[in-house]
């Protein structure tokens, strides 16, 4: 490894979180021609989030905080005779002086904008390919979504129903809403829906015999559903950086992708960088 030349990324977060911030990260080592090393210790003590990228075909070298407070220590000034900047995200929506970073640098943020990466698009989805899937379900299901008449819709609920901080943070997506985006699709279209409350999707949206929703409600693995979703044609996603992947590693050339008019509850904040220019927000 070129220890002049390294991009230091701090991942935190869930899989979406974890994909803009690789994705990013690894732009600017692309740009700068050098490595790319990812930070985990977010991870280190029980959270409930884990890191999961490395399912993925990615290019980085994986480095976590030493136990030992003397290794910590020895790791600390060894990494600090190595001079370099420190970059944080001054705000969600995208900033152009991150086109200006060079190496080394250490970078600190969630980076939630297409426009962080635009420039080597077509590299961050082959390094951001979830596996193959196994199972007969699976496969069978991969051939049904591989068909230019299906359309993902997904529904994020969990966290955003129960917890009091998301509550407050993103807006809701309400029935309206998927109503709304349904009526884009062509009439020929056949629905999948993904949720992590799939019993509330089944009841509540009104999708009629052909939608197929994935899952009983036992815990499914997220990039099991992330690689079905990254097959459909069209997507009507939920304000959720995990469906926003789905829709975006389906690639260009695929069907509409309807996004929620409104992503947070504070509509002072400047989300517009978050969606490419294609994208239908309704």
């Amino acid at each position: 490894m070129n220890k002049k030349r390294i991009v230091t990324l701090r991942v935190s977060g869930g899989l979406g979180n974890q994909l803009f911030q690789y994705a990013a990260a690894r732009s600017v080592a692309i740009r700068c021609s050098a490595d790319l090393v990812l930070d985990l210790s977010f991870y280190h003590g029980g959270r409930h989030r884990n890191f999961e990228l490395n399912q993925f075909p990615i290019k980085a070298e994986l480095r976590g905080l030493p136990k030992s407070k003397f290794l910590a220590a020895v790791s600390k000034m060894a990494g600090s005779l190595i001079p370099r900047t420190y970059y944080r995200e001054k705000s969600f929506h995208y900033s152009l002086d991150f086109e200006q970073i060079d190496a080394p640098v250490s970078l600190d943020g969630y980076f939630q904008s297409f426009k962080y990466f635009d420039s080597c698009e077509n590299q961050i989805r082959n390094e951001l390919k979830p596996p193959a899937l196994d199972g007969a379900y699976n496969r069978s299901l991969v051939e049904a979504i591989s068909s230019k008449q299906s359309a993902i819709l997904h529904v994020r609920r969990g966290d955003y129903v129960t917890n009091p901080k998301a509550k407050k943070t993103f807006a809701e997506c309400t029935i309206d809403y998927y109503r709304r985006a349904l009526d884009y699709l062509p009439a020929n279209s056949r629905v999948f829906v993904f949720s992590d409350d799939i019993h509330w999707a089944k009841q509540n949206l009104n999708l009629g015999e052909s939608a197929v929703f994935i899952g009983d409600g036992t815990p499914r693995s997220g990039i099991e559903d992330l690689k079905l979703m990254s097959l459909g044609h069209h997507h009507i996603i939920a304000n959720s950086t995990f469906s926003w992947w789905g829709a975006w590693l389906a690639g260009p050339n695929k069907g509409l992708t309807i996004a929620p008019a409104r992503w947070f509850v504070d509509e002072a904040i400047i989300d517009s960088d978050l969606f490419p220019n294609d994208w239908v927000r309704c």
